[in-house]
Order: C-alpha cells, then sequence, then structure tokens
C-alpha cells in the first residue's frame, strides 16, 4: 500500500460520511489533510477526531472564488498537494418529467463541473511538484442505471467516469494518477440531503441491509490508491454488482 505519511491530502465533501471518514483514514495514516465543506461545525467536530495535522476550509466547491481559496490556503499551509479527492456530491430523486432545469444544472455544478474545475488547478500544483493522485468520487451509477427515477444522478455520474477517463489519457505521460471510485450503496447522510429524499426514503429502508459503511469505502479506497486502476470499487460488493449487469 502507497506511504502516506506526510502526504498532503484535500478532500471535498469531508463534513460526513465518505468524506469524513476518508479525512479520519487518512490521517490515521499520517497524512496531513486539508478537510473542505459548507458546514463548518461539522467540519470541526471531524478534524477534531483526527490524530494528525489538519486544516478546515469552509468552502462551497460551487463557487470559483471558494475553490481558489481551497487551492491557495492548502498551498499556503504546507506548499503541496499530494492527493486530491473530490468527494462533494449531491443526489435527485424523482421522475424525469418532475425534475426543474434549475436542479439538474445545480446537480451538475456540483457532481461534474466543480470536480472538473478543482482538478484544472491541482493538476498544475501536482506536474510543477511531479507527481499526484486525483480521486473522484463517481458511484456504481457512473457505469450503469443502478436504479429508477436517479436519472440526473446517473447522468452526472457517468460524466465524471468519462472525465476521470479523459484526464487519465492526457496525464498518462506524466507520474499523476487519476481514480474514479465507484462505490456501491453507502449508509450516509447522501440520501436524506438530496432532492427528492421524502419520496425516496422507502427505497432506502429497503436497501440498508444492502449499504456498505463508510469506513469500509475508506479504507477501501486507501488500500487501492496504488492498484494502478483507473477504475476502482473499493468493496467486492460493488465489483459483483457490475460484473453481474456486464452479464445482462
Amino acid at each position: 500500500m502507497i506511504d502516506l505519511q506526510d502526504k498532503v491530502v484535500l478532500i471535498t465533501g469531508a463534513s460526513s460520511g465518505i468524506g469524513a471518514s476518508l479525512t479520519k483514514a487518512f490521517s490515521a495514516a499520517g497524512s496531513k489533510v486539508a478537510l473542505v465543506a459548507r458546514r463548518k461545525d461539522k467540519l470541526m467536530e471531524v478534524s477534531c477526531n483526527c490524530s494528525c495535522e489538519t486544516l478546515v476550509i469552509h468552502a462551497d466547491v460551487i463557487q470559483e472564488n471558494d475553490r481558489i481559496k481551497i487551492i491557495d490556503e492548502t498551498l499556503r499551509r504546507w506548499g503541496r498537494i499530494d492527493i486530491l479527492v473530490n468527494n462533494a456530491g449531491l443526489g435527485i430523486y424523482g421522475d424525469f418529467l418532475d425534475i426543474p432545469e434549475r436542479e439538474w444544472r445545480n446537480l451538475f455544478e456540483i457532481n461534474v463541473f466543480a470536480p472538473v474545475l478543482l482538478a484544472k488547478l491541482v493538476v498544475p500544483v501536482m506536474k510543477k511538484q511531479g507527481s499526484g493522485i486525483i480521486v473522484n468520487i463517481a458511484s456504481i451509477g457512473g457505469l450503469f442505471a443502478h436504479a429508477d427515477k436517479v436519472t440526473p444522478y446517473v447522468a452526472s455520474k457517468h460524466a465524471l467516469v468519462g472525465f476521470s477517463r479523459g484526464l487519465a489519457k492526457d496525464l498518462a505521460d506524466t507520474d499523476i494518477k487519476v481514480l474514479a471510485v465507484c462505490p456501491h450503496l453507502t449508509d450516509t447522510e447522501f440520501f436524506a440531503a438530496s432532492p427528492g429524499a421524502d419520496l425516496m426514503a422507502p427505497v432506502v429502508e429497503k436497501t440498508k441491509k444492502y449499504m456498505e459503511s463508510p469506513d469500509n469505502i475508506a479504507k477501501g479506497i486507501i488500500a487501492q490508491l496504488d492498484s494502478g486502476r483507473l477504475i476502482v470499487f473499493p468493496t467486492q460488493q460493488g465489483a459483483k454488482l457490475y460484473e453481474k449487469q456486464r452479464d445482462i
């Protein structure tokens, strides 16, 4: 497994769920972690549970000035960024015809454009320092339509996987690696915080027993940082589901 001691890791959406679990896991491995999210109180809680040095950055990844601030503050503190984890994300549940255009656009701002534009800011930094890893937290839904009534989410995660594939090609002659992480259903606040959560509640309750813990997802991601794979399944459950889908 990759040596993470003293590596500088920047994680968006770090206030809960997979982001919070990744923050704690990287910290436990000796990394310095910059935590980014809109909920400063939650970020502080996560930071207090970390064993190594952290930097709390209260920011909204869809705002250009905030994205610049995120990179600048991290570089000012530690002078480098070894790993960028684009984890901040949003879901929408509902009938395709009922979802307003503004919600589609907001979803793509968070799930697609924020990771793209943060990567655009980080790649020059990583090129200058000679190495780096960009981890885009996609979804099993970025590989196939895994559920009904989640068309915008599936479309956005397919876009993120496609971006990851393209960026990996563009950076093939550098020592910057790109991973598209495709977790299975994960037991986090994600569903409750998404538009259409009331409609999705019965589905979430029905599938809860199949959900992975965010801590297991985080462990699976870190274990595969140096796997050489572009598409990463943090647990076997997601990998098996994908293989089953391919056989249909």
